[in-house]
């Protein structure tokens, strides 16, 4: 064999490393992608989850949750406090969400319904007042506001669903 014919089995065997070393790169980098996606959709619902535990778990912050939704002009002090801290943490949660949309980690079609609920659940009045004293979620709610009024349940915050919506 000569050496041209050597060099030309060596190019050959040359690209072809190259390609399984792409191929495998392209493997690697689709897994980490899912591995991110899991991990990005496990701080999502685990942070939602703990705010919604504190509600469900314990009976007078729904009732506050419920009365300060309504009417936060009937709570107490401490209440009203309460209210607000339960507010600022979903809205710590829906800001993430957006942060994660603006920088294309979620796609429209994955923060529309999130956005949604948070559009909804800030239009009652204690949200309301929630909103006129943070402004620091102010691109939140300028971003929440072009999903205002589509409603993604029968059920809008502070009803009851033993009064017949579903």
């Amino acid at each position: 064999m000569n050496w041209e014919a050597l060099a030309a089995v060596g190019e050959i065997l040359g690209a072809v490393a190259v390609f399984v070393t792409l191929l495998y790169l392209a493997i690697q980098v689709r897994q980490n992608t899912a591995a991110m996606t899991t991990s990005t959709y496990d701080s999502i619902i685990s942070g939602f989850n703990d705010v919604n535990g504190i509600v469900v778990n314990n009976p007078e912050v729904a009732s506050i949750l419920h009365r300060g939704s309504a009417d936060p002009g009937s709570l107490s002090d401490a209440e009203a406090i309460q209210y607000a801290f339960l507010f600022r943490c979903w809205s710590n949660q829906w800001l993430k969400l957006l942060r994660l949309h603006q920088k294309g980690a979620l796609s429209e079609a994955e923060w529309r319904p999130f956005a949604e609920e948070a559009a909804q659940a800030f239009m009652t009045p204690g949200a309301t007042l929630f909103k006129a004293e943070n402004q620091v979620f102010a691109d939140l709610y300028e971003e929440l506001d072009k999903y205002a009024g589509q409603q993604i349940s029968a059920v809008r915050l502070g009803d009851s669903i033993s009064q017949g919506d579903a």
